[in-house]
C-alpha cells in the first residue's frame, strides 16, 4: 500500500511538471509565433525607438548648425562692416581692392647683419606692429589673422630708403614700426635696422614696397 502511494505521488509530480513545461513552451511559441502579434509589437516598438533617435539626432544637428551659422556669420559680417565703414572711400582704404591683408618687414641690407640678427630684428618689428594695430584697429588685425597672418621680408639698400618708405606708408594711413638696435652685437647703437609696415590691405602695401626685392 505504501509503495502504491509513493508511485502515485511521483506520477502526480511528473504530470504537474510536464504541464508547466508545456505551458512554458506554449508561451515561448506565442512570443515567436507570426500569428500571435507579440513579435510584431516588439519589433514595431524597436523600430519606433530607432526612428525617434534618428529624428532627434537630425534635429540636434540642424539646431547646432543654425546656432553656429548665426554666431560666426554675424561676427564676420560685423568685422567686415566695421572695417569697411559707411563710405566707399573708407572701404577702399581699409579693405583694399583684393580683400587680402599682410605685413611687410623691410630690412636694411647695407648693415650686413647675420641671419640670426636679422631674424631677431624682424621679430621686434613684427611684435611692435602687431601691438600698434591691436590698439588702433583690432578689426583689421582680425582680418589679417583670418588671412593666415602673412608676413613678407624685403630689403632696402640704406637708411634713407628706409625712412622714405616710412614716410610714404604713413601718408596713405598704414601703421609703421621702425626698429632701432641697442648696438650690443654686430652693429652700432641706435642703428635703424627694420621697418615694419602693416598689417594692412595688400594692395596699399604694394604701393609702398612693391618695387623692393625679397630679402
Amino acid at each position: 500500500m505504501r509503495g502504491y502511494q509513493i508511485w502515485f505521488h511521483l506520477k502526480t509530480s511528473c504530470t504537474t511538471t510536464s504541464s508547466l513545461v508545456d505551458k512554458e513552451d506554449e508561451c515561448k511559441s506565442a512570443l515567436i509565433s507570426p500569428g500571435s502579434g507579440l513579435t510584431h509589437v516588439k519589433m514595431d516598438s524597436l523600430y519606433g525607438h530607432v526612428a525617434i533617435g534618428i529624428l532627434a539626432g537630425v534635429g540636434c544637428g540642424l539646431c547646432l548648425g543654425w546656432h553656429f551659422r548665426a554666431r560666426f556669420g554675424n561676427t564676420s559680417k560685423g568685422i567686415v562692416g566695421a572695417a569697411m565703414g559707411n563710405g566707399s572711400e573708407l572701404s577702399a582704404s581699409i579693405m583694399g581692392e583684393g580683400g587680402e591683408f599682410k605685413m611687410i618687414l623691410v630690412v636694411r641690407s647695407d648693415l650686413k647683419m647675420g641671419k640670426g640678427k636679422v631674424a631677431a630684428q624682424c621679430s621686434h618689428a613684427a611684435v611692435s606692429a602687431y601691438k600698434q594695430v591691436q590698439r588702433r584697429n583690432p578689426d583689421m588685425l582680425k582680418q589679417w589673422e583670418y588671412c593666415g597672418q602673412p608676413k613678407v621680408v624685403v630689403k632696402a639698400p640704406d637708411e634713407d630708403s628706409l625712412l622714405d618708405l616710412l614716410t610714404h606708408a604713413k601718408e596713405i594711413g598704414l601703421p609703421v614700426s621702425l626698429i632701432q638696435d641697442a648696438g650690443r652685437t654686430q652693429i652700432a647703437p641706435g642703428s635703424r635696422t627694420v621697418l615694419g609696415i602693416g598689417p594692412g590691405p595688400a594692395d596699399l602695401l604694394d604701393k609702398v614696397t612693391g618695387h623692393l626685392k625679397l630679402y
